[in-house]
């Protein structure tokens, strides 16, 4: 919620996205934990000898201070919160991915500190785990919950018995699972182990993974009626770059491409 002439210190946050304002400065999308997503100004902070210029990057944790009445606010103030091991490869665009989803799903000044800490775990396990497909479905369900648009991962919806792991189901969106999948082709085909498992957050097997991807994607285009994640073009591109060449023209597409998932929204 907007209030009037805001003074924010020593506030939790992390930069979704930068773009350059003016000729010295940067327009930030900041996720924060007690206020949301919000825009800033930081002034100067393009100018070559700015203390600020290597530090508003995205998956740095901050905590930064900022004023002003309008929507858009000027930074005051920012430092480093604490080390997190930088992302790399496909876990630095599989964090753009989740940037974008948080860009999109969230309105402005609506705080969800229990998003901004699964946000954290999420950027942490990318840099930990071999698997970030996994990290992912597991970011993506805590934030569909939070924007409320929960999945039903425990029960069949007619019935509402307990989920059969063995089971094939119709997962149709704003229901859930169903167990009569030849009635309506509306909806994901999906087992009920990979419903279960992603409840559990337990170890996903490679069909688990596959059926939850076509799941997730279903359900958050529906969230984003209608507008697109460039990200997920971007890690496409990527992605067959680090499969056809792993020295210098995967560095040039990477470098393209992660200017590109920088800058836009």
């Amino acid at each position: 919620m907007l209030a009037g002439n805001q003074r924010i210190r020593a506030e939790p946050a992390w930069v979704l996205q930068r773009r350059p304002y003016s000729e010295s400065s940067l327009l930030l999308e900041l996720f924060s934990r007690h206020h949301g997503r919000l825009a800033v100004i930081a002034k100067g902070g393009r100018r070559q000898k700015s203390p600020l210029r290597g530090l508003l990057a995205p998956f740095q944790p901050l905590s930064v201070g900022w004023s002003g009445r309008g929507e858009v606010k000027t930074l005051t103030g920012a430092e480093q919160d604490a080390a997190l091991a930088p992302l790399r490869r496909a876990q630095l665009f599989c964090g753009y991915y989740l940037n974008e989803l948080l860009l999109k799903l969230l309105h402005r000044y609506d705080a969800h500190e229990a998003l901004f800490d699964f946000y954290r775990q999420a950027l942490v396990s990318l840099t930990q785990v071999g698997d970030c497909e996994k990290v992912l479905r597991i970011f993506e369900k805590h934030l569909l919950e939070q924007v409320g648009y929960g999945m039903q991962l425990r029960n069949e919806c007619a019935s509402g018995d307990s989920l059969v792991a063995d089971q094939l189901y119709r997962y149709v969106p704003d229901i859930g699972p169903l167990a009569d999948i030849k009635t309506s082709r509306d909806g994901v085909l999906i087992h009920g182990a990979a419903l279960l498992a992603l409840d559990a957050e337990s170890e996903l097997s490679g069909t688990c993974l596959s059926e939850l991807k076509q799941l997730s994607r279903v359900l958050l285009d529906r969230s984003l009626d209608g507008r697109g994640l460039s990200s997920r073009a971007v890690y496409g591109r990527v992605s067959l770059s680090l499969d056809s060449d792993n020295n210098g023209v995967s560095g040039n597409v990477i470098s393209g491409a992660k200017e590109e998932a920088t800058t836009r929204e």
